[in-house]
């Protein structure tokens, strides 16, 4: 069985050069035909001209492990997700891939706070016993695996091209310390694939279909990272949102989410407990937490509508910590701006 199994990834490997590396038609041969040996000698009796041996090494040059999706090691997340991959290609360890994970997007032209809130986010899953995935890309996703790192956690890069170079070029760095770490770098394409447009799109099915939930943060009205939103709530999973400034531009996207009722959190604390994996706090029994009270107690005993710098100054509070109060209380109609303040919704 396990000679016969090789055989079908010895040719299978070669099959994607021979149907033009396109994806849907490797997935189209699959269901007209039997064996992936089969296929290979289908393909090549119309003149397809591939070199299995030499596709194979590649992969062992290169120390890449394959795995079919009817293999027991194959995540059992992402083998339920509608269009499921046929087999990833894995670098790294891969026994941790059947661990409890959740993917942190993002753009990335992140700001000084996205960067730091993607990298708390990636170290508090970790320290809980999460696997964080993300595409290893600039910004949020880099620091939300440097998070995970910092505390020694485990994390999965998903990459839109094959893994016999990295993607993006300059986190070549980071993607040897998540394998040196015990993680993992994967994609659904054997090597020389190069990274297309539409790979990146494919990839991101993947990074939601890893995890329980997707936790975005900082995401502005275009970016890839709502793709990844999207097939998270189509594939039944969870949508985190991390609210940002209200009105910034970077974060447009991410309030978009929220008003179309994904689940607002501010902490990982929050990520944990909606997905029953620690206890709820006392501090969201009424869905609000100790700053934005703060907030609402300062807002409660003024007659006039307060700025965000008397606001900040009177809680106490770091600017960014008073911005996202007043952005996650403006979000669930608690209070209103009103000239260039502050004030309750009556």
């Amino acid at each position: 069985m396990a000679l016969e199994m090789d055989k079908e990834k010895f040719f299978y490997n070669a099959a994607w050069g021979a149907a033009g590396c396109n994806h849907r038609e490797i997935s189209k041969l699959k269901s007209d035909f039997g064996t992936w040996e089969e296929i290979f000698e289908k393909l090549s009796g119309k003149g397809v001209k591939a070199e299995p041996e030499k596709e194979w090494m590649k992969l062992e040059k290169c120390g890449i492990r394959m795995i079919f999706s009817e293999e027991s090691v194959f995540p059992e997340f992402l083998r339920e997700i509608y269009w499921p991959p046929l087999a990833v290609y894995v670098k790294g360890e891969t026994a941790f891939l059947k661990n409890p994970a959740v993917a942190i997007v993002g753009t990335r032209k992140a700001t000084e706070d996205g960067i730091e809130i993607a990298r708390q986010f990636g170290r508090e899953l970790a320290e809980a016993g999460i696997t964080v995935v993300s595409g290893l890309a600039f910004g949020i996703d880099a620091a939300a695996h440097r998070g995970c790192l910092d505390v020694g956690g485990k994390t999965v890069a998903v990459l839109p091209r094959g893994l016999d170079e990295v993607y993006p070029k300059s986190n070549e760095r980071l993607a040897e310390e998540i394998i040196a770490a015990g993680g993992a770098v994967i994609s659904e394409y054997p090597p020389g694939i190069p990274p297309l447009p539409h790979r990146f799109i494919e990839r991101n099915r993947i990074v939601s279909g890893l995890s329980l939930g997707t936790v975005v943060i900082e995401v502005p009205e275009r970016s890839g990272a709502l793709a990844t939103a999207r097939f998270a709530s189509e594939q039944n999973r969870e949508v985190f949102v991390v609210p940002g400034p209200a009105g910034h531009r970077n974060f447009s996207g991410s309030h978009k989410l929220i008003r179309s009722g994904a689940r607002l959190v501010s902490k990982p604390s929050d990520v944990l407990e909606d997905l029953n994996i620690i206890e709820p706090s006392e501090e969201r029994d009424d869905g609000k937490t100790e700053e934005e009270k703060i907030v609402l107690k300062i807002l409660s005993g003024s007659a006039e509508p307060l700025g965000i710098d008397k606001i900040t100054e009177m809680a106490e509070l770091e600017s960014r910590v008073a911005n996202q109060a007043l952005t996650l209380l403006l979000l669930k109609n608690e209070i209103k701006e009103e000239g260039e303040g502050y004030t309750l919704c009556k």
